[in-house]
């Protein structure tokens, strides 16, 4: 079992590394990384401390007027559904808007049931490739091929298969083909991995 996960887990580092599709989770760290939080959170401290309309607009805030409003912007259908939405794409805003409510004292935001189901066989495949560490993937195959005779030997006893011969096997199995189209139906990028796959061992007809 330890041997096919294993294989599992280099087919994808090998293919992430030959084509690493972006997602919105990156596209929002990169927004996130602009945001210069410990300087915010400084300035509306020292107004907090000297000026009396911040600590008003604070204490609004905190209060059940307030309150009203948090829970009719949360409760609206639209809100629920741009939320789930980002949920789905392994963007969970949840986390950092409960952080605002502990600070004002407002209850959380809690996921509701399309949120959990919303997680999915594309969001375990996308967690698992952000904790192989491709860099480093990319460091140590580049080492084997260049000094270990073994992991060079292998290389070349699998660059040599005929891939004709695999995909002409591939495709007039319909038990393989069934498979993959299992995984597309899932929305797993199987295309990508096939062809990271044949990129990185070279393999044309």
């Amino acid at each position: 079992m330890k041997i096919i996960v294993a294989c599992i887990l280099l087919s994808c580092a090998v293919s992430a590394l030959a084509a690493q599709p972006r997602s919105l989770q990156d596209d929002f760290k990169e927004f996130e990384a602009l945001i210069p939080a410990d300087a915010i959170q400084s300035v509306v401290t020292k107004y907090y401390i000297i000026d009396g309309e911040t600590r008003n607009f604070v204490k609004y805030l905190k209060g059940a007027q307030f309150r009203k409003v948090w829970d009719q912007v949360f409760t609206h259908p639209i809100t629920k559904d741009v939320l789930e939405y980002l949920v789905s794409k392994d963007v969970d805003p949840t986390s950092l808007i409960n952080q605002l409510a502990d600070l004002l004292g407002l209850p959380h935001v809690q996921p509701t049931i399309a949120n959990i189901h919303s997680r999915s066989l594309l969001g375990l495949y996308n967690e698992i490739v952000r904790l192989l560490p491709l860099d480093k993937f990319e460091a140590l195959l580049n080492d084997k091929l260049e000094n270990s005779e073994d992991f060079q030997e292998l290389y070349q006893k699998i660059t040599s298969i005929d891939y004709k011969v695999v995909e002409d096997f591939v495709t007039n199995s319909a038990e393989i083909q069934d498979f993959v189209q299992r995984l597309r139906n899932y929305k797993i990028p199987v295309d990508v991995l096939v062809e990271g796959v044949t990129q990185f061992f070279g393999w044309t007809y």
